[in-house]
This record gives structure tokens, sequence and C-alpha cells, in this order.
């Protein structure tokens, strides 16, 4: 019996060394990425972010006011979104304050362009702004635009005027307006 119990004795102390010593040979733990949701927008620009309609000063009785109707900004959309599978983000613009009676305000948004990289948005064109959100880049997936002018979607913008409208309603004065624009998940 002595015997049997000094050879079980002696395998279970191999045994413990076994694993003692494969246990020194190797250690674990865990290592995590963490890929946060992102949804980030901004405007980039040289000189000033406003844009201004002025009407010509004529000196002509009868004729009729003649604003300049276009206006290249030089303002860039610029943005950031990572996004979960089977998602997508749009942009939408709304202009807060009273547009006078017969004048539209049009936003053309270019193509994107420059150093972007990822599931870029697509512009939606020449959209008419109004107090509501307008949809003017769809189909944004997980990508950024690249940062600065020359990056991303630039924005012009464009007066329209229903001249019967128009000069029925309008008053001398000057309308200030904003336009705000919103990075939002498309459902």
């Amino acid at each position: 019996m002595k015997y049997r119990d000094a050879v079980l004795i002696f395998f279970i102390l191999i045994s413990f060394a076994n694993y003692s010593l494969a246990s020194d040979k190797e250690a674990e733990h865990k290592a995590s990425v963490v890929i946060p949701d992102v949804a980030l927008l901004s405007l980039k620009y040289e000189g000033s972010s406003n844009v201004e309609f002025q009407s010509v000063a004529h000196t002509t009785a009868g004729e009729k006011i003649d604003f300049q109707s276009k206006q290249e900004s030089n303002i860039w959309l610029n943005y950031s979104s990572i996004i979960t599978s089977n998602q997508k983000r749009k942009i939408t613009a709304t202009v807060i304050g009273d547009i006078p009676d017969g004048i539209s305000i049009k936003l053309k948004v270019g193509e994107n362009i420059g150093a972007g990289i990822g599931e870029l948005g697509l512009s939606n064109g020449s959209i008419l702004l109004s107090n509501s959100p307008v949809d003017i880049v769809s189909g944004i997936g997980s990508c950024y635009t690249g940062v600065g002018v020359q990056n991303g979607h630039l924005l012009s913008y464009n007066l329209e005027i229903d001249e019967n409208s128009f000069y029925s309603n309008s008053e001398r004065g000057e309308t200030s307006v904003s336009v705000i624009y919103t990075l939002t998940d498309d459902n």
C-alpha cells in the first residue's frame, strides 16, 4: 500500500509540475476595439459665411429691380460618419426666419470632391429651401469628406423671384434668415 500511495503521490506531483511549467509559458487577456457612433457636420469657408443678395441700383425709371440671382458662396459642407450595418444618414437644410413673399431661395449642393474616403453621400441637386427640413445629401455611410474648403460638398445659392407676388407684397428693408444644416439618421 505504501508503494501504491507513493506512486500516486509521484504522478500527482508530476501533473502539478507540468501544469505549473505550462502556465508560465502562456498568459492571456482580452483586447477590445470599440468603434463609437459618429455623426459630425461642419461648414468650412474662406472669408465670410454670409450669403447676400442685393438689388442693382437703377438709373432709369420703369425698369424692374434686378437681383444678383446667383451666389457662389465658397461654403463647403464637411462631415464624418460611422454607422451601424444597414443604416444610412442624410443631411437636411431648414430655413429659420421668414423669406419675403415672392422670393424663393434655391440651394445647389455640389457633388463630393476632395480627400474624402468611404461611403460618401450623394447630392440631391438643386433644392428649394423652406421652413421645413429638406434632404440635400443622402446615402451617407461610414466615411469622412476631408476637412476645409475644397473638401466635401460646395454650396451655391440662387434667388428666384415671382414678380407678381414680389411687387404686390414687398416693402423696402432687409430680411435675414438662417439656414440650418443637420446630419441625421435616414430611417
